[in-house]
């Protein structure tokens, strides 16, 4: 059943943990041309490899988006040897926004190359002095070359659950990035505490965002429940943004149940943003009054802060439930915590 849509220092070996598995467009090219004229206010001492040359220049950078980029074309050309080098001058820089962005870009390389020992590292850092982002910053690049040993590396280590979950996060996004299917994969038998939504509700965040169709496949096959449920919303979201219509056609051909129910709620607050006469129609199939009304409050305070009395006469004229109805326009009218301020 569908309706219209409307308007529609590093060492030089830290030892590994046993056990555990080891990218634009020019711009400002002005600025590239000038940068020599800066190169003075660096320190003269530094690694002496021409692709590490080329760091000092990029601190003389003004643009963050041209000294980052640059910073990583000149470390993507470094070895191991030099990315060491290279912490090792930049740990001794004054401190800057462009001293912090470099030994970014320097872990980050460090991890491309010599996971374990990189994270390791980060480890050490993170251990004296409470600073996570080396660590960050080495899983990242370990995750891009190995995904598989970044991942249980990371879930072996001894640090705080809030820090754990933010770097299986930042994995498993670019993991689904670059290959959605193989992170999928490992998730099914590896269960990882990503935070809220879950990993499956990131793959599904991820994939839809390339490929709708088959997300939806992949959605299809994953055991009912919670995970399921949030790769649904996950998947309808993003497909609403890339075409409404077929995000509509998708779910309407969707079996009755809790499932469905999920993807209706998702597909009528993404219907709301352009017709929310037609978001009600939607949020009417739903079986329950409760999340009818439930729904149907989640867009249309935006209606009634524009325009209180077309809201309700929206509402009156939908096909809700009488108690969905009921609910909703008692909420438009008495506010009920500031509804019509704002939101629910």
């Amino acid at each position: 059943m569908g309706f219209g849509l409307g308007r529609v220092s590093a060492p030089s070996g830290v030892s590994e943990r046993q056990g555990v598995a080891e990218s634009s467009n020019a711009e400002d090219s002005q600025e590239l041309r000038g940068v020599e004229s800066k190169t003075a206010e660096v320190p003269d001492r530094g690694p002496s490899s021409a692709s590490l040359d080329e760091l000092k220049q990029t601190l003389g950078m003004t643009n963050p988006k041209t000294r980052d980029r640059e910073m990583e074309n000149a470390l993507s050309r470094a070895s191991l040897e030099e990315v060491k080098k290279a912490l090792d001058w930049a740990s001794a820089l004054p401190e800057s926004a462009g001293k912090r962005s470099l030994i970014s870009k320097i872990m980050e390389r460090w991890g491309q190359l010599d996971g374990a020992n990189a994270a390791a590292y980060g480890e050490k850092v993170l251990a004296d002095t409470g600073n996570a982002q080396f660590l960050k910053d080495a899983i990242r690049g370990w995750g891009q070359t190995d995904p598989n040993g970044s991942i249980q590396y990371t879930q072996s280590m001894a640090v705080s659950d809030g820090i754990k979950r933010d770097i299986s996060r930042d994995l498993f996004r670019d993991w689904a990035d670059r290959s959605p299917q193989a992170a999928a994969a490992y998730a099914a038998t590896n269960p990882v505490d990503v935070g809220r939504g879950g990993v499956m509700g990131l793959i599904s965040d991820r994939w839809s965002k390339q490929d709708p169709q088959a997300a939806a496949n992949w959605a299809m096959n994953l055991s009912p429940g919670k995970d399921q449920q949030r790769a649904y919303d996950e998947l309808v979201q993003n497909w609403a943004d890339l075409n409404l219509q077929a995000a509509a056609d998708f779910v309407s051909r969707q079996p009755a149940g809790a499932n469905k129910d999920v993807m209706v709620s998702t597909l009528a607050r993404e219907v709301a943003k352009q017709d929310p006469a037609a978001a009600l129609q939607w949020a009417a199939t739903l079986s329950d009054p409760d999340a009818q009304s439930r729904t149907a409050m989640s867009f249309m305070w935006r209606s009634a802060r524009q325009d209180l009395a077309s809201a309700q006469q929206m509402v009156n004229a939908s096909a809700l439930s009488s108690a969905a109805k009921e609910a909703v326009l008692s909420k438009m009218t008495n506010g009920n915590g500031g509804w019509r301020g704002g939101g629910p």
